[in-house]
């Protein structure tokens, strides 16, 4: 509450000081405007004291010897010279009529400045607060010691109601009572004239003028403000069709990728399953590159991403060689351990984990389509009519008689005549054909057979190289005892 205290007077005091500077800044004209004309009495006339460019230095009117009716023309005519037209005006007391001085209280007592000085006001001053009119300010405010200090003005009711009525018969609008400068420094703006006595009627056209003005403000602030989001509400609905027309396209898009790479998988299936290269060679290829002191437990051939990961898990003397080794292989590539190296249950042996990637076979050159289609397609194979046999042989084969059970001949039936056998023999190939086909493939059971030799060697090697290590171990487990 202190702090809100707090700025809320500051703020006070800025708004002060800016409108003053602001008022004097403007021209006379529409600075008169602005300004509430001062007013004082002064040896039975009422001189005006601000403000003193509007009308010169003798801007007074000598009310003690005019007619009521005449002063209060004479009046009206003085402030309408000071570019007053509603007939407002403030008062300013003599030095002799106002009490101003400086007390310092405890910063609690800002929040309700006006009615702890008024409670305190016979302690302050001479004066009972039933008796006096106040007003106060706030100079300084020492928050080491939880103090402020305050200015404070006092001038006595009968003397502020006399020069207010004098003025309020004159047809003067009392807005407010000041207090000189003279008084104190720094006393300059404070009024001691209570907020309920001042006077603050305005004309019809005053207040329809002032409602209209605040009504044109309240609209263009709130313009101002709603405008800019109308604006962004509108572009991000104009928006909205295209946003609409490419998520559909990239929908669209999407689909057909999708579905493209599908074809292209089912198309290159065949061909990625002939070029990839087959368990066996990876065996084939460990089996060359490790050491004979090295023992592999597990091999395993896993699918990762677009390719292939060979892993193997064993024991060997020193899993770091095993990186360098493999990395001379033409069908693994980025070999890297897998887990920490782990002491192995051989003396001086180590337990490893070690993965690689299988390097990708290149594909065969792909020829043009234009280029396959003008190859002309084998002619269908011709039948052979194998030669017919010769007679006697035909006649043999006619049938004999068969004897009877009684003796007599019965002649055979005879046979069926055989029909030509007729074998397909296919040309030879073309020149073009042969070249697109490659090399003439040998006989399956050729193929069988050296596959089958290429599998026994195979497993002749791994296990010699099994019997090797076995023999190994026990040697050094031998050694050991």
């Amino acid at each position: 509450m202190a702090a809100t205290s707090d700025f809320a007077a500051k703020a006070v005091v800025f708004w002060r000081w800016w409108s003053g500077e602001l008022a004097q800044l403007l021209p006379d004209r529409l600075a008169a405007s602005t300004r509430v004309p001062v007013l004082c009495f002064a040896d039975g006339d009422l001189v005006l004291v601000e403000p003193r460019a509007a009308v010169g230095s003798e801007a007074r009117v000598a009310i003690s010897t005019l007619e009521p009716s005449v002063a209060r023309a004479a009046v009206r005519d003085l402030l309408v010279s000071a570019g007053e037209t509603r007939s407002f005006a403030r008062l300013r007391l003599r030095a002799d009529q106002v009490l101003v001085r400086r007390v310092t209280m405890p910063a609690a007592t800002e929040e309700n400045l006006p009615q702890v000085v008024a409670f305190e006001m016979d302690r302050l001053t001479p004066f009972r607060g039933d008796d006096v009119y106040h007003d106060e300010r706030v100079l300084s405010r020492d928050p080491a010691n939880a103090q402020i200090v305050v200015q404070l003005a006092v001038a006595r009711r009968e003397v502020v109601d006399a020069a207010v009525n004098a003025a309020r018969d004159l047809g003067v609008n009392v807005r407010g009572v000041l207090v000189p400068e003279n008084a104190a420094p720094g006393a300059a703006g404070l009024d001691v004239l209570p907020s309920e006595q001042r006077e603050g009627r305005d004309n019809p056209n005053d207040r329809l003028i002032r409602r209209a003005m605040w009504g044109v403000v309240a609209v263009l602030l709130l313009m101002a403000l709603l405008l800019p989001a109308w604006q962004k509400r509108e572009a991000a609905i104009g928006l909205l069709p295209v946003l609409a027309k490419a998520e559909t396209d990239a929908k669209a898009s999407d689909t057909l990728a999708r579905e493209l790479e599908r074809r292209v998988a089912d198309y290159n299936y065949l061909l990625t399953k002939k070029h990839a290269t087959p368990s066996l060679a990876f065996i084939e290829e460990l089996s060359r590159l490790l050491p004979d002191n090295t023992w592999v437990q597990q091999f395993d051939i896993k699918t990762a991403g677009k390719g292939r990961e060979v892993q193997i898990t064993g024991e060997t003397p020193s899993s770091s060689k095993l990186i360098e080794i493999l990395e001379q292989s033409t069908l693994l590539q980025n070999a890297a351990p897998r887990g920490a190296v782990t002491r192995a249950s051989q003396p001086g042996f180590e337990r490893f984990v070690i993965a690689a990637e299988a390097r990708q076979r290149p594909l065969p050159e792909l020829r043009p389509a234009a280029e396959l289609a003008a190859i002309a397609p084998p002619p269908p194979p011709q039948p052979i009519a194998m030669p017919a046999l010769p007679p006697a042989q035909a006649k043999s084969d006619e049938g004999d008689d068969l004897p009877h059970e009684d003796g007599t001949k019965v002649a055979a039936p005879a046979k069926a005549p055989v029909p030509a056998l007729v074998v397909p023999v296919a040309p030879p190939p073309a020149p073009a054909q042969a070249e697109v086909q490659g090399p003439p493939t040998r006989p399956l059971a050729e193929r069988q057979a050296e596959e089958k030799a290429q599998r026994d060697a195979l497993r002749q090697r791994i296990f010699e190289r099994a019997r090797r290590a076995e023999e190994q171990r026990r040697a050094a487990q031998g050694a050991g005892k």
